[in-house]
């Protein structure tokens, strides 16, 4: 898998790296959501630096966002922050974010430090 997942206390922080294709996205997304720890989450953190190619669609970014809803309904506390800085990962994301399926607050960053203290402020 080209995925690393690390629960920490309020959040989980997930890694992406080599190739990632649409199913392990949707892969890591259904692992986060169906842990019992999900309820008790207060951020995500996904980190794209390391990812050499990333598969994506305009119709499967929609069905992402769209599986969001039910678990940020779920858990409406969550804060999604993405730790990213190639444009095409970028322009996946503001998609997302662009179709305002969810609520939540999602920020993109350069660092997992900036992303980090958005989510302590």
């Amino acid at each position: 898998m080209p995925f690393d997942l690390a629960w920490e206390p309020h959040g989980v922080y997930r890694r992406y790296f080599g190739r990632v294709t649409i199913a392990e996205r949707q892969q890591s997304f259904e692992r986060i959501c169906a842990d019992r720890r999900f309820d008790d989450l207060r951020y995500t953190i996904t980190d794209y630096l390391d990812v050499e190619s990333y598969e994506i669609t305009e119709r499967a970014t929609m069905e992402i966002a769209a599986l969001h809803i039910g678990p940020t309904r779920t858990n409406p506390r969550i804060i999604i922050a993405a730790v990213a800085v190639d444009e095409k990962v970028i322009e996946a994301i503001e998609h997302f974010i662009s179709l305002q399926f969810i609520k939540q607050p999602y920020r993109i960053f350069a660092t997992a430090s900036a992303a980090r203290a958005w989510i302590a402020e």
